[in-house]
C-alpha cells in the first residue's frame, strides 16, 4: 500500500501549490514593504478633482457665512454620492475640528501617531488606510489655511491592494524567476533517482549483476531516495529483478558444472578402453582409428574441461573477492613466462607496464590475459607485444580513468566482419578450422567473461600491416 503523503502524484501537486504560494509572497512580501515605506498612494484624476471641488466648495460657504457652524455640511455631502465619503477639518495641531459624521474613537486615537502625522504633512492629496478608514487628502483650505480637509469613510483593507504597488513588469519578473527555479528544483528532484537507476541498468548491463540500489542500510547513499514511495518500489522491483536475473545464470552455470563433471566420468572409461583396446589389439589396420578415436576423445576431455573453466572461474573469484594491485606486480611473472615461450618459438616478445593500481579479481584477471596472450603466440609470426596506457581524465589527477592493456600480434589477423565474434564460446575463424593453430573457440570466451567480471570491457582491432591487436580495459583504483 503507497503512503499517500510520499505519493509521487501528491508530491507533485504539493509542489504545484508550492509554487504558486511562493511566488504570491514573492510578490507580496516585498510589496508590502514598499507600501510601509511609502504607504500613501496618489490619488487618480477623478478623485483628486472631486476633493478640490470640495474643498473649494468649503471655501466658497466659508466665505459667504464667515462661521463653520453655519454651513450646512449634509448638503455638501450629498453634491457627490458617487464617492461616498464624509468630510472632516484637521488643524495644524492634528485636532479634529469638525466632521458630518462622528468619529470613531480608535480612529482618532491614531490622530498621534507618526503614519497620521506624516500623511497630514503632504504637499499632495493622498489616501492611506487607517484602522479599517480610508482617508483620502489633506487638502489646505484657502479660507483658513491652519485646517486641513479629509475625505473618509470606513473601509476594510482589501489583500489585493498590497499589489498595487508593485510594478506589472516586477510580478511578471518575479514570476518567471520563481517558477523556473521550483521547477528546476521539482525536475532535479526526479532527475535524480532517475540518473541513479540509469547507472545501475548501465552497470548490470556491463555484466554486474550483483550491482543493487541499497534503501535499507541506514549509511548507504541510496538511502535518499527512499523518500519517494514510488521510486522506493521501482529499485525494489530493479534489486528483485536483478537478484533473479543472477540466481537464473548462477542456475545455469551450476548446470553446466555439474553436466561437465558426469560427463567426465564415462569419457574416462572411454579413454582407458581405448588405450587397453590398442595394447590387445595386433591388428595393424585398426591403430589409425583407435589413434583417431583417442585424438577426438582429448579433444572432448579439453573442451569439458574449458567449459568448467568458465563456469566456476566467476563462482571462485566472488568466493575470493577482488584484491587490489599495481600492474606491475601483478603482470610481471605472466611477463617472464611469455618471454621463456617465445624464446623456444623463436618469437619476438616486448611488454611495457604501468605502475597503476587496480582492483581485480585475480584469476580472472590473469586469466583474460594469459588466453590472449597465448591466442597471440598461436598464430603470431615474429612477434608478440603488451603495452599499457593511462586513458581519459587529466595527467594528474587519476579519478574516472582506466588503463588499456593492448597485447598485438603480426600473425594473419582475421577479417573485419569476424572482429565481433570472436568472443562468442566455441566460435573459430575460417582459417582457424582448417589451420593446426585452430583451438576451441573459447580462449578468447574466457577472456572476455573474466574481463566482464573486473568490471572492464575487451576490444579487437586489426594491426598494421597484418595482424590482431586486442585491447582490455580496466579502471583504476
Amino acid at each position: 500500500m503507497i503512503n499517500p503523503i510520499r505519493s509521487f502524484n501528491v508530491k507533485v501537486l504539493g509542489w504545484f501549490w508550492l509554487t504558486l504560494l511562493v511566488c504570491l509572497l514573492s510578490i507580496a512580501v516585498p510589496a508590502f514593504v514598499l507600501q510601509q515605506l511609502d504607504d500613501d498612494d496618489h490619488l487618480n484624476t477623478k478623485e483628486r478633482k472631486y476633493i478640490e471641488s470640495v474643498a473649494d466648495r468649503i471655501d466658497k460657504q466659508m466665505a459667504r457665512h464667515q462661521d463653520i457652524s453655519r454651513i450646512n455640511w449634509r448638503r455638501l455631502n450629498m453634491q457627490e454620492r458617487s464617492f461616498a465619503y464624509q468630510m472632516m477639518i484637521v488643524d495644524n495641531n492634528l485636532k479634529l475640528v469638525m466632521s458630518t459624521e462622528p468619529v470613531r474613537e480608535y480612529l482618532l486615537e491614531q490622530f498621534s501617531s507618526k503614519r497620521f502625522w506624516y500623511f497630514m504633512q503632504s504637499e499632495h492629496p493622498r489616501t492611506i488606510n487607517i484602522e479599517w478608514t480610508r482617508l483620502m487628502g489633506p487638502v489646505t483650505l484657502s479660507s483658513n489655511p491652519d485646517w486641513k480637509l479629509v475625505l473618509w469613510r470606513p473601509e476594510r483593507p482589501r489583500p489585493l491592494d498590497v499589489f498595487r504597488t508593485f510594478p506589472v513588469w516586477g510580478i511578471l519578473a518575479v514570476f518567471l524567476v520563481v517558477t523556473s527555479i521550483m521547477s528546476w528544483l521539482l525536475v532535479r528532484s526526479i532527475a535524480r533517482p532517475l540518473t541513479r537507476l540509469g547507472k545501475a541498468f548501465t552497470a548490470v548491463g556491463n555484466g554486474q549483476l550483483s550491482h543493487k540500489i541499497d534503501i535499507e542500510s541506514s549509511d548507504s547513499t541510496d538511502r535518499q531516495y527512499a523518500a519517494n514511495t514510488q521510486f522506493a518500489r521501482l529499485f525494489g522491483q530493479f534489486n528483485d529483478m536483478t537478484a533473479r536475473i543472477a540466481a537464473l545464470i548462477q542456475n545455469q552455470k551450476r548446470q553446466s558444472a555439474d553436466i561437465s563433471h558426469e560427463l567426465r566420468t564415462p569419457l574416462t572409461r572411454l579413454q582407458m578402453t581405448l588405450a587397453l583396446l590398442r595394447k590387445k589389439s595386433n591388428d595393424e589396420g585398426i591403430a589409425p582409428l583407435l589413434e583417431r578415436a583417442e585424438k577426438e576423445s582429448e579433444l572432448l576431455n579439453l573442451h569439458i574441461q574449458r567449459l568448467s573453466d568458465l563456469t566456476t572461474m566467476e563462482a571462485r573469484a566472488i568466493q575470493q573477492g577482488p584484491q587490489r594491485f599495481t600492474l606491475e606486480t601483478l603482470l610481471t611473472d605472466l611477463c617472464e613466462d611469455a618471454a621463456f615461450e617465445a624464446k623456444g618459438a623463436g618469437v619476438e616478445w616486448r611488454h611495457a607496464l604501468l605502475d597503476v593500481q587496480v582492483d581485480v579479481y585475480e584469476e580472472p584477471m590473469l586469466t583474460a590475459i594469459e588466453n590472449v596472450v597465448r591466442n597471440a603466440f598461436k598464430y603470431a609470426s615474429s612477434s608478440v607485444s603488451l603495452t599499457c596506457e593511462l586513458t581519459a581524465g587529466q595527467s594528474n589527477e587519476r579519478d574516472g580513468q582506466s588503463v588499456v592493456i593492448r597485447i598485438a600480434d603480426d600473425g594473419p589477423g582475421v577479417q573485419p566482419e569476424e572482429l565481433a565474434c570472436l568472443t562468442k564460446a566455441f566460435y573459430r575463424t575460417d582459417s582457424a578450422r582448417h589451420s593446426e593453430t585452430g583451438g576451441l573457440g573459447l580462449g578468447l570466451a574466457i577472456a572476455a567473461e573474466a574481463v566482464r567480471l573486473n568490471g572492464g570491457s575487451i576490444a579487437f582491432s586489426l594491426n598494421e600491416p597484418t595482424g590482431l591487436i586486442v585491447s582490455l580495459t580496466f579502471p583504476l583504483a
